[in-house]
């Protein structure tokens, strides 16, 4: 097989201080810069395997590394959580901003009647104003935090009253560049305070990518942290096989959830064949707790409506179900904003801990179920 040299592939280079001669490097040796970030000290690009060699050997050059695509993780709730007894104490998860890092959000009436819960819309992909989603997967996740039950008054999101910043990095297929993700990352950390953003919804993995020598992405997750967000990420759907959570989801202090099946006409609860499962390949034990993924009912959305275009959204059923692992996350992530309504002001660390000590065991391999079910009840008592 002959590799094209002139081919331009995307690339991360990520450099030790002088992002001039960076820049100039790759200019000259004809690459393309697509983003530049302030977050870390990387720029993506796209650029020649001929002209990669060159820049490997410039000495300020730390690492270069493929622009990787993530995918999506997806393939009741509020009883089997509890979160029912939250709701009744007035806990919804009040203007706690939660950043998603989707495929975009439709403006369902259950999100934006009455009241929008989308308080902030940026699309990486297609560069339009306002929200919108062209794959359904983003809506899905936004209606498990935080849908009104406007449309169905049985129906509510996790944390109804939380306000909602969305970042479509994500294209239409469900697959997302991590030049975008990262960009993404620094422009949530820059409005955080303008938006009280405590927590940040990364329902992706990476298929088979463990550990780079230096990771870009995983350098803006820690970012996230220091920054007082909590990251919160989903086991993957590549289980059942231990060792099957693979970025971010191993990344030793983000909140790894992983998924679960709730029979409730059967009582019984088992962990989802493909939720993926710990350890991970540096011996870290994960997922770290587990929430239920399998036909979870959410929000629809018509995937054509474009608000550039002529098309009227229609939504002829409003709700529909759906599994994968990034459900799980999305539930959590709900979870957390309640947690953080109620006990104000505390640290990452005590948030994972309240994670923990509020889960229960449901019989399963640690490897599988972490430290078991997080139950909202435990928290109340």
């Amino acid at each position: 097989m002959t590799v094209n040299s002139k081919r331009r592939i995307p690339v991360i280079v990520c450099y030790k201080k002088n992002i001039k001669v960076t820049k100039g490097s790759i200019i000259s040796s004809g690459g393309k810069i697509k983003h530049e970030y302030k977050l870390i000290n990387a720029i993506s690009c796209e650029i020649s395997p001929t002209s990669i060699d060159r820049l490997s050997e410039n000495p300020d050059i730390s690492f270069i590394c493929f622009d990787y695509k993530a995918s999506l993780c997806l393939n009741n709730v509020s009883h089997s959580l509890g979160v029912k007894s939250a709701h009744n104490l007035n806990f919804t998860g009040k203007d706690i901003g939660i950043a998603l890092f989707d495929t975009g959000c439709f403006p369902h009436p259950d999100l934006t009647t009455n009241k929008n819960t989308i308080v902030f819309f940026k699309d990486y992909i297609n560069k339009i104003d306002k929200p919108y989603d062209d794959n359904g997967h983003g809506t899905f996740l936004a209606g498990i935090i935080a849908s009104s039950g406007y449309t169905n008054s049985s129906y509510k999101g996790i944390a109804p009253d939380s306000k909602l910043c969305i970042f479509k990095c994500f294209n239409s297929l469900g697959l997302g560049y991590m030049s975008d993700i990262i960009l993404a990352i620094q422009e949530a950390i820059l409005i955080k305070e303008q938006y009280n953003i405590k927590i940040a919804c990364l329902p992706f993995e990476f298929p088979y990518l463990n550990k780079l020598y230096i990771n870009p992405l995983e350098m803006a997750i820690n970012k996230l942290l220091e920054n007082n967000i909590v990251p919160v990420v989903p086991s993957g759907n590549l289980g059942p096989q231990n060792m099957s959570i693979y970025f971010p989801g191993n990344m030793k202090n983000v909140i790894t959830v992983g998924g679960m099946n709730v029979d409730l006409s059967k009582k019984h609860i088992s962990i989802a064949d493909f939720s993926g499962r710990g350890p991970t390949f540096d011996g870290i034990n994960k997922p770290d707790i587990v929430a239920p993924c399998i036909d979870v009912l959410s929000l629809n959305c018509d995937t054509k409506y474009i608000p550039t275009s002529k098309h009227k959204y229609s939504i002829q059923t409003p709700y529909k179900t759906a599994s994968g692992t990034s459900i799980s996350c999305a539930i959590i992530c709900g979870s957390i904003a309640l947690i953080l309504e109620k006990y104000n002001n505390i640290s990452l660390k005590d948030v994972k801990s309240l994670l923990i000590l509020s889960s229960k065991s449901i019989g399963e391999n640690k490897n599988a179920q972490g430290s078991g079910m997080f139950v909202f009840d435990k928290i109340i008592k």
